[in-house]
């Protein structure tokens, strides 16, 4: 093809990611986030490109730039803290065609974004000939040091700046790396040519690109593992796909990921998964179990080999996990991957299966109990519970708790519109953000709680502008959601769900007014009114599927999704059945 220097016409220019023309001087530009800051000292990095802003940009003088400034931010998150001397984390060691890959696709895909944000670039004549002949003769191998440092160096750089292996400049690896770059370079020259003819359907051609990725030697002794081209393919590779298919939650897909990153560090990188053993799984459970914990955040840019050093080093040493945490969530999660894996024929079995660690249960901390017929009777005495004497929202919370059987963050975040009539049936319609999908229910109301006026409460909520069953619990519980939100947003994790709001009304039940009339019992709180709920319907005879209905307790069968939503003539039935033995309300309605 015939390739030149493009010359620039006059179309206006418009703003391209990462650059600044400051009189005439082109400059790379990165901003600081604010948690780095205070150790470089700068709002921003800049580094001079050239005085052309094309030449700056097509050259790959602006892409190498920005990656060392971004280089720089990460080296400065790296710095040791002034008790712990943790050694730099690397990345894992690339191969050269996984740094060819990832560099055609970073050009490819910094040629669209350029398109999209200044029409300059695709009016321009044509590609620097000069550049495209040097790449020929480093790609042939006839180009000397100096000249593949000139041509290519910036690319190899940005891998080195990621925090790859470095190679000694000159040697024969660099060499063969340096050829290997060049031809990804290559090819994505290419493809800007096409998209500069209107064709983007281009793709590339050199082997490199389209061959499959090598299986092993026959002298592989996991070579047996191999099942499928999949085979070959690691757990960052499949993972997505994992996700995909198991649309977890948001803080369940944040767990995933972060357990797939812990194994590879242990791994010391991307395996492929043919290759992991149970051995490797069994060696992780032992690391976990030295891992401090919060790890990466009194550890940063640590892997957790490093980590585990450089806690150990310490005078006095974080705690580290414990035995439940690593069996019921770190090694549970790598057990659902790979149990995928082998369920869709990419390995034979499941190396994580059988890797357990055993652990006694914690009874410090009693479970919860049902309150007894004594409790129900103090809870619900005077002088709070008094004839005439209006309930506020720590009451009312009691009673729906008791008759309704929600939990805390279900009634916190109940709104005035889901207290409703459905087909003819009054209910609460549990609607809001809930720990899963079965949590959504229908919930018809105990006549008791009609009695003592719920309509009215609703109405008279209604007149003064509220939008939620109880407005001050719902206001305390979103500020500290609002909060938690933005420090997660902040450190990369996703938005938490509903663990905030048992902290208000529910703690101040369990701390002042459970122990004031007398329930003192370890394991009686405010989830005990959820207990006492299940505990009166099972005695009330109502038949398990309507109980578990009502509770929002998942049902699994095949017949679950139709029954979830048109059986509240069943529901009323069941809740009309509950009944508590020797509580007696009547004379507060």
């Amino acid at each position: 093809m015939a390739i030149f220097r493009r010359t620039q016409n006059q179309a206006p220019m418009t703003a391209v990611k990462n650059l600044l023309d400051r009189n005439g001087q082109i400059y790379a530009r990165v901003t600081v986030p604010a948690d780095v800051r205070p150790i470089l000292g700068k709002r921003e990095l800049l580094e001079l490109i050239g005085t052309d802003r094309m030449t700056a940009i097509r050259s790959g003088k602006h892409a190498a730039a920005v990656a060392r400034l971004k280089a720089q931010i990460d080296a400065a998150r790296r710095q040791p803290s002034k008790q712990d001397v943790p050694r730099p984390r690397r990345g894992r060691r690339l191969s050269a065609r996984d740094m060819a890959l990832q560099h055609y696709a970073d050009q490819t895909a910094f040629d669209a974004e350029i398109r999209d944000s200044d029409p300059r670039f695709a009016a321009m004549d044509g590609i620097d000939e000069g550049y495209v002949a040097r790449l020929r003769r480093v790609i042939a191998g006839a180009a000397p040091d100096q000249e593949i440092q000139a041509t290519v160096g910036w690319i190899m750089r940005k891998f080195a700046d990621q925090g790859t292996d470095r190679l000694e400049p000159g040697s024969s690896e660099w060499r063969s790396h340096a050829r290997t770059l060049a031809t990804a370079e290559l090819e994505s020259l290419a493809r800007t040519a096409e998209r500069d003819e209107g064709d983007f359907t281009g793709t590339p051609t050199h082997p490199i690109f389209t061959q499959p990725a090598e299986k092993p030697e026959a002298t592989d002794p996991h070579a047996a593992r191999i099942v499928s081209d999949e085979s070959l393919l690691t757990l960052d590779d499949l993972l997505p796909k994992f996700l995909k298919e198991r649309a977890p939650s948001p803080a369940m897909q944040h767990e995933h990921i972060v357990s797939t990153r812990m194994f590879n560090e242990f791994l010391g990188g991307p395996r492929p998964v043919y290759a992991i053993t149970r051995r490797d799984v069994n060696a992780y459970k032992n690391a976990l179990l030295d891992t401090p914990t919060n790890a990466s955040k009194r550890f940063p840019g640590l892997t957790l080999p490093e980590a585990i050093e450089a806690n150990k080093q310490r005078p006095t040493p974080f705690p580290t996990l414990t035995a439940r945490t690593v069996a019921d969530k770190w090694l549970q999660r790598l057990h659902a991957i790979f149990a995928w894996c082998a369920g869709n024929d990419i390995i034979p079995d499941n190396p994580a299966s059988g890797v357990q660690v055993r652990y006694k249960k914690d009874k410090s901390k009693p479970p919860r109990v049902p309150f007894t017929p004594g409790d129900l009777s103090a809870i619900f005495g005077p002088p709070a519970f008094a004839p005439g004497k209006a309930l506020g929202e720590t009451e009312w919370a009691m009673l729906i708790s008791l008759f309704a059987g929600t939990r805390p963050s279900e009634l916190a975040q109940m709104r005035l519109d889901s207290v409703r009539h459905v087909r003819g049936v009054l209910a609460f319609t549990v609607e809001e953000e809930t720990k899963n999908a079965g949590s959504r229910r229908t919930i018809p109301v105990h006549r008791t709680l009609v009695e003592l006026g719920l309509a009215e409460r609703v109405a008279e909520l209604r007149k003064a502008g509220a939008t939620h069953l109880f407005p001050e619990w719902y206001d305390q519980g979103m500020r500290a959601k609002r909060y938690a939100d933005a420090k997660a947003e902040a450190e990369g994790r996703p938005p938490t769900l509903n663990q905030h709001f048992p902290k208000y009304l529910p703690k101040r039940v369990n701390n002042t007014y459970l122990p004031k009339v007398g329930v003192k019992e370890r394991g009686k709180d405010f989830y005990s009114f959820r207990h006492t709920f299940k505990t009166g319907l099972a005695l009330a005879g109502v038949e398990k599927s309507i109980r578990d209905q009502l509770c929002g307790h998942a049902d699994s069968s095949a017949g679950a999704t139709y029954e979830h939503d048109v059986s509240v003539e069943a529901l009323k039935q069941g809740i009309d059945r509950l009944y508590y033995d020797g509580l007696d309300l009547s004379a507060l309605a």
